[in-house]
């Protein structure tokens, strides 16, 4: 049976991050070994539990949907499993990367298992530009049942992996459509249950990696009415830019040489052990209760938002809806209070002026954004941007700017941080070490940790016991909260790309009890101990006007700011 790998990119953009990425001497570490299975799909049965989601959708009745959060990656990745277990009729999933690493493949053993064992249908729908899927794994997919079927979004040159000439020459003659993704992410589950928000399917989203790690949010959406965003999803599979996996020229060809592997057993899989505690978890009724049934809230209004297919409505509003249009218009209605995260933080003209004009009409209007630091980001380039525009936002709009801390000092309650400091490496991590692209501080404080073993001791290193690596976060989540009464979770980012080429989608609630819950756990995000609190620098009045006069004259320059003292 041939194994799976990771296949290098070969895109613009991803070039440049590895040709500019810097090397380091790592240890070499044992492996996590692996974990042999002849269990096939159908010869253990999959234990769901719908009768508890049942009873969520009888309360239901009244009318109300029922929402949660899913702050953790771990809880996260449970409850896609069991929502997986519990279909009885289909699974819809839409995503921006779909990674062939072992979350992205447990994922897939556990849906085939619920169409091989209960005829459950699957619809897959993965963006092109950055999955990491081969030929070979699309195409034992697109055979291995009817049920389960994969499209992939917009494909350059209608193929999985065109090469870099492929994807420039596709850039020359069509700019725009190459570069508008499908960044939505949802899983829809009997067209009742909805999970959405800002988590692809990968290790890094779900506390699986010993390098980079999102902190992530999703919103989990209860609801006997979900026609809108099944309608949605609709749209986008049947667009013509949804092209079935076994179409794409790559993928075909590989089928008719019929040489691709077929993978029959769990061991075949190739999961490396890193998923016993959250299999048991998917099928435990008291912890599922405890988890997600229990702590969900009914609220007085939800609403969906999303882009057309193609995104054009936003060039044109008569041609589709346009999220940002409808972001724009919530935070029009501000009185008190606009609280944003965003990975990133990147103003388009239109969102500029937006902010602009709510000072002017409203100064009183307190505006607090969450975002990543230099330290955390998984995008320099981005950040480079949001820098040359920092007093902008901090001294002509007036806002609150807190930056992410990589080891933020509550990083043990938000991610499985003891198990990525004390287990072995997978063998794709031993191969290539996840780095940190920052130095660790000297004076973080002592924390506690619990071994495997069930030992609990104290330690200040953060770095991997095997490997030397070092877990750490970037924020993730995408979220918005105006006057403490509307928030809105989903997939959009504060940037130009969210606003004009990549398609987005999201939940907008009407509830103050669930708007409140929601500042709460963005607060503890900016607190000091977790985030830095940026502002203008305190100086000589005299200096401090000289160097604003020239940093003002620098940061209007097109290409790049040369003036080297930050305002």
């Amino acid at each position: 049976m041939k194994p799976f790998h990771r296949r290098q990119l070969s895109r613009m953009g991803v070039a440049l991050w590895l040709l500019l990425s810097g090397c380091a001497s790592l240890p070499e570490a044992e492996v996590l070994q692996f974990v042999p299975s002849a269990e096939t799909y159908v010869s253990q049965k999959q234990i769901g539990l719908p009768e508890i989601w049942d009873e969520v959708i009888q309360a239901c009745a009244d009318g109300e949907a029922r929402v949660g959060l899913l702050e953790h990656g771990d809880e996260a990745l449970v409850a896609r499993v069991n929502l997986i277990r519990s279909a009885r009729k289909n699974i819809r999933i839409q995503t921006f990367i779909w990674a062939p690493d072992e979350t992205g493949r447990w994922l897939v053993w556990e849906l085939i298992r619920a169409v091989k064992q209960r005829g459950v249908t699957a619809e897959l729908l993965i963006d092109q530009m950055f999955t990491e899927q081969d030929p070979d794994f699309l195409a034992f997919l697109c055979t291995v049942d009817p049920k389960l079927q994969v499209k992939l979004y917009n494909p350059n040159l209608n193929r999985l992996q065109p090469s870099t000439f492929d994807t420039l020459f596709d850039l020359a003659t069509d700019f725009r459509r190459v570069n508008v993704r499908m960044h939505n992410k949802v899983m829809i589950v009997d067209d009742r249950v909805v999970i959405t928000g800002g988590r692809n399917l990968s290790n890094s989203y779900f506390d699986r990696s010993l390098g980079l790690n999102y902190k992530d949010r999703d919103i989990l959406v209860v609801h006997p009415d979900c026609k809108e965003i099944v309608s949605s999803f609709k749209d986008y599979w049947r667009s013509d830019w949804a092209v079935p996996a076994g179409e794409l020229l790559d993928v075909a060809e590989t089928l008719e040489e019929s040489s691709f592997p077929k993978y029959e057993t769990k061991g075949e899989f190739d999961l490396r052990g890193l998923f016993a505690d959250a299999d048991k978890k998917a099928s435990d009724p008291v912890y599922l209760r405890k988890t997600f049934i229990d702590v969900l809230m009914a609220v007085d209004a939800v609403k969906w938002i999303f882009d057309d297919p193609k995104k054009e409505g936003a060039i044109d509003p008569a041609k589709g809806p346009d999220i940002a249009r409808n972001l724009g218009a919530l935070v029009n209605t501000a009185r008190k209070s606009v609280l944003i995260q965003s990975p990133y933080v990147v103003l388009s003209d239109r969102a500029r002026r937006l902010f602009a004009s709510l000072k002017e009409a409203r100064p009183e209007v307190e505006v607090v954004v969450s975002t990543n630091s230099l330290a955390a980001t998984d995008s320099w380039l981005t950040y480079a941007a949001n820098f040359k525009e920092k007093r902008v936002y901090l001294q002509d709009l007036g806002f609150e700017l807190w930056e992410f801390k990589p080891i933020p000092e509550d990083i043990h309650g938000m991610m499985a941080y003891d198990k990525l400091l004390t287990r072995r490496p997978t063998p794709d991590e031993a191969e290539n070490p996840p780095l940190a692209e920052f130095r660790t501080p000297g004076n973080l404080p002592l924390f506690s940790i619990r071994l495997p073993d069930g030992r609990t001791v104290n330690r200040s290193s953060r770095r991997n016991d095997h490997l030397g690596t070092i877990p750490y976060l970037c924020l993730h989540g995408k979220s918005l909260i105006v006057d403490n009464e509307l928030s809105y979770v989903g997939s959009y980012n504060l940037d130009p790309r969210s606003g004009s080429y990549n398609t987005e989608v999201g939940l907008v609630v009407r509830d103050s009890e669930f708007a409140l819950e929601l500042r709460r756990v963005i607060e503890e995000d900016i607190a000091p101990r977790n985030s830095y609190l940026i502002g203008i620098k305190k100086g000589l009045p005299v200096l401090r006007s000289i160097n604003l006069l020239f940093y003002r004259i620098s940061e209007e320059l097109p290409l790049f700011d040369p003036w080297p003292f930050r305002y």
